[in-house]
């Protein structure tokens, strides 16, 4: 910490802005008491060990890792504070050692008179009439608020030690300033007098004296007052004016001085901001970019108050200088309000008091659009009253949330609280308060470099706190992760030796399946064995009395043909049943053969028309597509035919006789069998299970059936690389389609 007596605090803020402190005493009075030399206790308390007090306790190892942006934050403020300090210091102790010349005094010799007309010439000043409205007052600071009109400074100073010295005028960004000078003792005539044209509203002076503030040079003779008149005209922001008298000897380091200590704020200020940008890389809220934004609104707003940009900018267009100030100032207020808002999560933890930062915003904007209109006279004492709110509203919302993160929160109502104090005292002073002495212009910049160091600070350990919470999210996270994984392995593990007994079970299902089907077939095979040999015994001693019978025995011969058709109907049903077990059986072993389409159709008319009773079964066939060639095997083509006219005279049975058509075509390279009847047909909703293993439709419940016969035909279609489809509507028919690719010649 540093620590001033109170005199060496009035000692180094004149040396440092030349204004005045505490009870003002005159620069005349400070040279006859003596200059005493500036003392500074340094107590700067550093500690390697002892971390940041978050509010919490000290990180363990494994948040070492998030500590850099809470680092790179201590760094930064440290250096900024031990830069200032140092050159606060060397600025203090040269203007202390250094022996002054005696000037001659300016308190007490000053004096006012305002032109509500703004047209009074030098010469109508001189009337001794007019020369009695003049109102001293009080020091060398004038402040006239937001005036909108010309204004006359008188100076009389008298001559003491220094022939020559510097009058200083600042600020810099009034319209036009007039300052009239002329020999001491001249006689009160406009011809005596030489006018100096200044202000950002009129090209640089060519004197070589001004640079960044307005300056003339005075002549002085012992005893004999010098008279100066300084006219004033400013339409577009307040006007004060500071007057400081200097020695020609000490500008040059004064001037040196005074570059360092704004080179020194812009130059921190800068790094600040760039650092809340580097922020927002590392975590992209929105806070960071608003609260840069804020901070560039304040360089920008002290580089037209100090005349930087009248210099490097707008060096001949007064208009667009003060555009640039206003919009800046209330841009300014605009990127604080967000960013304020967004620092202090207002959205959330106080709804109202964000919409006032909303309203903050508006007025911001609506100050833009007087600062281009060049009337920010009128709606400056409105906004600068409603900013000193603002920054009111900001301290009591800081305190109110000062213990709710820690140390961030405290640096965020320290950083507010600081910005109250100087946004008032400043603005409080451009209001036109001839109480609040001249320093206090600078309040808002003094305040604005803390805010934003503090600010900057606070964010830094959010950051830091926010990587130290992702690092332990992060290493949770892995934990969990390498838990649900041997979670996972043992799931695994579980499911593949379940899956491995599933599989047993299945191959033990499917083998015994299949010896089921081989029995099966084998049992058919046995049966039809069997029954082969008595119906063949039957068959001879029904051909043998067939013979006995006389010709004209017409009713014994009738029974012996329906015999023998029985004997028939029963063998051929035998071999139908034998071929389908082989088919649902391992045996299924189709035998591809080169076979004429006709036969194979013709024989399973036959077969279907000796096996069936019921309705009569009409082939039609393109002699084209009869003598076609196809890549089959006859049998199962055969029994796959038979199978489809065996449903469709069995469901045609319910509802009549209608005869069931079996046909054959052939169009381009393919083959088409199709089976149609007028029978029951199917439900639209069960056609699409059809072909499925013992399905049947839900309408066919009441007949005899296995549900095998379509499931039979398009595993045989498929088998010969055909297609099969059906179209059915339930209660008008059913019509099956099978279609084969010919064989080429």
């Amino acid at each position: 910490m540093i620590v001033l007596d109170q005199d060496d605090l009035h000692t180094a803020g004149s040396a440092i802005i030349g204004c005045r402190l505490g009870n003002r005493r005159s620069s005349h009075e400070r040279r006859q008491s003596g200059i005493r030399k500036v003392s500074f206790r340094v107590r700067i308390p550093i500690s390697v060990s002892d971390p940041i007090s978050t509010g919490t306790q000290e990180p363990s190892a494994r948040e070492t890792s998030a500590d850099l942006p809470q680092a790179h934050g201590r760094r930064i403020v440290a250096a900024l504070a031990l830069l200032i300090l140092v050159a606060f210091q060397v600025s203090l102790v040269a203007a202390a050692e250094r022996q002054p010349t005696r000037l001659p005094e300016l308190a007490g010799q000053v004096s006012i008179l305002a032109d509500p007309t703004s047209t009074l010439t030098l010469q109508e000043i001189l009337d001794p009439a007019r020369q009695l409205q003049f109102h001293p007052v009080r020091g060398a600071d004038i402040n006239f608020g937001y005036l909108g009109s010309a204004v006359w400074v008188r100076l009389t100073p008298k001559g003491g030690a220094a022939p020559q010295a510097i009058l200083s005028l600042t600020p810099n960004f009034l319209d036009e300033i007039d300052v009239y000078t002329a020999a001491p003792g001249a006689m009160p005539d406009a011809g005596n007098f030489v006018r100096h044209e200044m202000g950002d509203h009129r090209p640089l002076p060519r004197d070589g004296l001004s640079g960044l503030d307005n300056a003339v040079r005075l002549e002085f003779r012992p005893g004999v007052p010098t008279e100066v008149y300084i006219r004033i005209f400013n339409t577009n922001s307040s006007t004060h004016l500071n007057l400081q008298l200097g020695s020609v000897e000490e500008r040059g380091r004064h001037a040196a001085a005074i570059a360092s200590i704004f080179g020194i704020w812009f130059g921190g200020m800068g790094a600040l901001c760039i650092t809340q940008l580097v922020f927002f890389y590392f975590d992209r809220k929105a806070q960071y970019p608003l609260l840069a934004f804020s901070t560039l609104g304040i360089i920008l707003i002290y580089m037209g108050n100090l005349g930087y940009s009248h210099v490097y900018l707008f060096p001949g267009n007064g208009a667009a200088n003060d555009i640039f100030i206003g919009f800046n100032a209330w841009a300014g207020l605009v990127a604080s309000a967000l960013a304020y808002s967004s620092i202090l999560d207002l959205r959330h933890k106080a709804p109202l008091l964000h919409r006032i930062y909303q309203l903050a915003t508006v007025m911001g904007l609506i100050g833009i659009v007087f600062a281009f209109r060049g009337e920010n006279t009128f709606f400056g004492p409105v906004g600068t009253i409603f900013s000193i709110l603002m920054a009111l509203i900001n301290m009591v919302q800081g305190l109110r949330q000062m213990n709710d993160e820690g140390a961030a929160s405290r640096l965020r109502a320290a950083a507010f609280t600081a910005l109250c104090i100087g946004a008032s005292l400043s603005m409080t002073q451009r209001l036109g308060i001839f109480l609040m002495p001249d320093w206090t212009v600078h309040g808002y910049g003094i305040a604005g470099l803390v805010l934003t160091i503090l600010l900057t600070g606070a964010l830094a350990i959010r950051l830091r706190t926010a990587e130290v919470l992702n690092s332990r999210m992060r290493e949770d996270a892995l934990e969990t992760a390498q838990a649900a994984e041997q979670v996972a392995h043992r799931r695994v593990a579980e499911q593949t030796r379940e899956l491995i007994a599933a599989r047993q079970v299945a191959e033990d299902a499917l083998r015994a399946e299949k010896a089921s089907q081989l029995l099966q077939v084998r049992f058919l095979e046995v049966i039809s064995h069997q029954y082969r040999t008595p119906l063949a015994a039957i068959r001879s001693s029904i051909d043998s009395i067939g013979l006995a019978l006389a010709p004209d025995d017409v009713p014994n011969r009738n029974r012996i043909d329906r015999i023998r058709r029985a004997i028939a109907r029963l063998v051929e049903m035998l071999e139908i049943n034998q071929a389908r077990s082989r088919l649902q059986g391992p045996s299924f072993r189709p035998q591809i053969v080169r076979a004429s389409a006709g036969p194979i159709i013709t024989s399973a008319f036959q077969r279907a028309r000796d096996l069936l009773n019921g309705p009569e079964i009409h082939l039609s066939m393109q002699p084209d597509a009869a003598a076609a060639s196809i890549m089959a095997d006859a049998g199962m083509l055969e029994l796959a035919i038979v199978n489809l006219l065996e449903n469709a005279v069995k469901y045609t049975a319910l509802k009549g006789n209608t005869p069931v058509g079996l046909s054959l075509a052939i169009q381009g390279t393919d083959l088409i069998i199709d089976v149609t009847d007028r029978g029951i047909g199917i439900p639209a909703d069960d056609l699409a299970g059809v072909f499925a293993n013992t399905t049947r439709g839900s309408n066919a419940e009441s007949v005899e059936g296995s549900g095998l016969g379509l499931f039979l035909v398009d595993k045989i279609v498929r088998a010969h690389n055909g297609r099969i489809a059906i179209d059915s509507i339930e209660n008008e028919g059913t019509s099956v389609r099978i279609t084969l690719e010919t064989a080429p010649a």
